[in-house]
């Protein structure tokens, strides 16, 4: 028996037609007051772009590639492709025009949104190719009340299409189908249930169309385009004060923003509960330091990918672990399955041996084939109480002397004066590339405490370290020089 049609934006239809005066979304407007966006609001703007859709001939199943920066009618709009039953198509960051035109092809786009007009000759081209042009600008919002129900489709048609960040090479298409996208709601759900009043400040897109499906308020960071390049932390501390955020998601880079911020201007926040980091690995010591600027706070590190969000999360508490053992990222998500593609042993903190390889997940939340084994691209080891540490990443994961790039970044991240670090598998050992102000001898001693002599071959110093255009946290390593 075939399964039964669903849409994922049910969820959010549902909820803003239940508190259609609730606000929902807080949209930033640079030097004035922020635009709230109340339930009724979205409803009427997502109906006036269904319209748009079907008048522009795409209709359920079809592709609409999103290549525009992030704005209030570009979400708007990407909420109604996803009602209507058609697949939003997101480009990865910073994307080329060649890049582009390849995502056209490759997943038959036949709406294309573009932030500026074309040349009257390529918009002939594309529409002899089947690919309408949407424009993207304010549209008059459908205020009869009237407003279509999402159209149910396949649950294994894709809700939306994404793409990875790219760090370990080209970024790769994630397709979350409509079966994936509601069992990683329900994950979120069970593994942070949202309260009465709740308002969210989120980094992440995947997280704004959580909260819309749960009722949670979402403060919009003010950030041009969404583009973390264009971050002024500043200007994020303000919305953290002014819309009285209670919770927070990003990752490390926008919290280290955050904190240096801080340490030159401190400000207490005592109004916000709790803080997820996400997106690469997650040092413990930038978690400690964020502690006294969010005293009530209790600060999640998030492990997952597009693929599978979340995959473990970990409550950090005073009692660290040993950095030199990886990055400890917690208890495996009870909605999902993990195990280790074993390829060779380390040598632990206390001298033990643990073997490492790579990280395979399967479950309802993991966008891969029922039944089969994701491939995270990293590595580590589970201990017996089922926390998962992370050791490396694909396409650096050499073990040297025991030890692989992961441990020993994290444990030079503890030493002052370390901004960012890398650690390069060679074959004499691990090129340390690091970028701040901390000594070469400090670092050397840090080494020696926790691994053999013959761990890091050489330490170099960098103005800065190659990392992914998305999170501006993952390093590169094919490209350090």
């Amino acid at each position: 028996m075939p399964d039964t049609p669903v849409n994922y934006y049910r969820f959010i239809d549902q909820t803003l037609r239940r508190t259609p005066d609730k606000v929902c979304l807080i949209w930033p407007e640079g030097s004035g007051p922020a635009q709230e966006i109340t339930g009724r609001m979205l409803l009427s703007q997502v109906a006036a772009y269904r319209a748009l859709l079907h008048r522009s001939g795409v209709g359920p199943g079809d592709a609409v590639l999103l290549a525009s920066p992030v704005s209030r009618p570009i979400i708007t709009l990407l909420l109604a492709i996803m009602a209507h039953g058609a697949i939003p198509v997101l480009p990865p960051a910073s994307a080329t025009i060649p890049t582009l035109l390849r995502l056209l092809f490759r997943h038959r786009v036949r709406g294309l949104v573009l932030a500026r007009k074309l040349p009257v000759v390529a918009g002939w081209l594309l529409r002899l190719r089947g690919i309408r042009l949407i424009p993207v600008s304010d549209i008059a919002p459908d205020a009869s009340g009237a407003w279509a129900l999402p159209t149910a489709v396949s649950p294994d048609q894709p809700a939306l299409i994404s793409h990875s960040s790219g760090s370990t090479g080209i970024p790769k298409a994630i397709r979350r189908s409509h079966r994936v996208l509601t069992a990683q709601h329900n994950a979120l759900e069970h593994a942070f249930p949202a309260w009465s009043g709740q308002r969210d400040l989120p980094l992440f897109p995947n997280i704004l169309l959580h909260n819309l499906a749960t009722g949670t308020t979402s403060i919009l960071p003010d950030l041009a385009g969404f583009r973390l390049t264009a971050l002024q932390p500043e200007v994020i501390i303000r919305q953290i004060t002014s819309q009285q955020a209670g919770t927070m998601t990003g990752n490390v880079f926008y919290f280290r923003q955050l904190l240096a911020c801080l340490h030159s201007h401190p400000q207490i926040f005592p109004a916000v509960r709790a803080i997820g980091i996400g997106g690469s690995p997650v040092p413990d010591n930038l978690c400690l330091a964020l502690k006294p600027f969010f005293p009530e706070a209790t600060i999640y590190i998030i492990y997952g990918s597009s693929e599978a969000e979340p995959i473990t999360v970990r409550a950090v508490h005073d009692d660290m672990p040993d950095p030199a053992m990886g990055y400890n990222v917690g208890t495996i998500h009870p909605a999902i399955a993990v195990k280790i593609d074993p390829m060779g042993q380390i040598n632990g903190p206390a001298g033990e041996t643990c073997t490492v390889g790579e990280i395979l997940v399967r479950g309802a939340h993991v966008a891969a084939p029922a039944g089969t084994w994701l491939a995270t691209g990293d590595f580590g080891y589970l201990r017996n109480d089922r926390s998962l540490i992370l050791t490396g990443r694909k396409g650096n994961e050499t073990i040297r002397s025991g030890v692989q790039h992961y441990q020993i970044e994290h444990v030079l991240y503890h030493v002052p004066g370390v901004d960012r670090v890398a650690a390069r598998s060679t074959a004499a050992g691990f090129t340390v590339f690091v970028e701040g102000t901390a000594s070469a001898d400090t670092l050397r001693h840090a080494l020696q405490l926790n691994f053999p002599d013959t761990t890091a071959d050489r330490i170099l110093f960098r103005d800065s370290l190659p990392v992914d255009d998305r999170h501006q946290s993952k390093i590169r390593y094919e490209q350090l020089v």
